[in-house]
């Protein structure tokens, strides 16, 4: 086994939805980063938090960076 070294000025530790936003905001300005997690990405959330989620407030508050959501059409 062999492991390649990297060097980083940037380290995001987490990559639950702050830590992905995050990434993507580096992503965006040029910036090198590494992303750390413990497993897979948001794996808390997915089975350490709750049987179900349901979003209390609206989908645009609760959106990753350049996710759009769709506008819902009236009537």
């Amino acid at each position: 086994m062999s492991l390649d070294l990297t060097e980083t000025d940037t380290l995001v530790v987490g990559a639950g939805q702050a830590g992905v936003a995050m990434s993507e905001h580096l992503g965006k300005l040029g910036i090198p980063h590494l992303v750390l997690e413990r497993h897979r990405i948001a794996e808390r959330w997915r089975s350490e938090r709750w049987d179900s989620l349901v979003a209390n407030g609206p989908a645009w508050h609760d959106r990753f960076p350049r996710h759009v959501i769709p506008r819902l059409r009236a009537g």
